[in-house]
């Protein structure tokens, strides 16, 4: 039975990648080696199940995912071809968060829009002579909204996918990485302030103790439940749970959104007209 949700090859950077590698594999043994992650690739996607998903119930997809991600971090230790720099492993699980939001959205009446690479993350006019617009773009692991809109320029008009949850995906965050995607966040939120800017993450390496709640980061999900330190003596599994409450979140302000759109006589039923946060 095919899906209620249809993802564009644009989205897959995943299996874009093992794509690429396998077009450009260039011996015998790594083709072979491309064959076999193809295989797991596509045995690991049997375990995101419709019915799954839509219940809530990420159990059996992230246990599947967990088993592949250690399949490919360890095959980019053993074989240079796919070293860190080439996304192999690390666009796992942006594409994983993908195909299970688009499941979910479409489930509940929300046929979400999402971008990737060259996502406009800010706006604002320029100070030239000539004036116009200056367009900030940045490649999000996940960008998701509910509208496009179009900004006219000189050379050309730009359309693009206005961002309501974006979404950053890492294996590890210490605290200068944290910094720097909380400036990220905060440059996003001055052009759309009611966008949210989550940030994924298998392990983290920075204190507790500090209270990062007043930053721009609206969440940080920790997958592993995990410091880097614990983490390099026995690794835990990706916890299910921790997903499920990510895409439970993500529900729930997709659905506010989506009710705002609509005329202020239908929000009036609500008694809320604006506050959609």
């Amino acid at each position: 039975m095919p899906s209620i949700f249809t993802p564009e090859d644009a989205f897959l950077s995943h299996r874009n990648n093992i794509l690429q590698k396998k077009r450009i594999a260039p011996t015998a043994e790594l083709q072979i080696i491309c064959t076999e992650i193809d295989r797991r690739y596509n045995l690991y996607l049997t375990s995101i199940r419709d019915g799954e998903v839509l219940a809530g119930n990420l159990a059996p997809s992230v246990e599947a995912v967990g088993t592949y991600l250690d399949f490919a971090k360890a095959v980019e230790k053993e074989y240079p071809f796919f070293n860190w720099r080439s996304d192999y492993a690390s666009s796992i699980l942006p594409e994983y968060l993908y195909r299970i939001l688009g499941i979910s959205l479409k489930g509940v009446g929300i046929t979400p829009l999402f971008s990737t690479r060259d996502s406009i993350v800010e706006v604002s006019l320029s100070g030239g002579a000539g004036g116009g617009w200056d367009v900030r773009r940045k490649n999000q692991d996940l960008c998701i909204g509910l509208r496009r809109e179009r900004i006219a320029r000189d050379e050309d008009d730009e359309v693009f996918v206005v961002p309501l949850i974006a979404i950053e995906v890492k294996t590890n965050i210490d605290i200068n990485k944290l910094n720097g995607l909380d400036f990220s966040a905060e440059r996003m939120k001055r052009t759309f302030p009611a966008a949210r800017y989550f940030l994924v993450t298998e392990t983290i390496d920075f204190s507790l103790s500090a209270n990062y709640s007043s930053g721009s980061i609206d969440e940080i999900y920790a997958l592993r439940k995990q410091m880097r330190s614990q983490a390099r003596r026995v690794k835990k599994p990706l916890e299910y749970d921790v997903f499920e409450q990510l895409r439970a979140d993500i529900l729930i302000m997709m659905k506010k959104a989506s009710e705002s759109v609509g005329h202020v006589y239908e929000r009036l039923e609500h008694g809320r007209l604006i506050n959609v946060g």
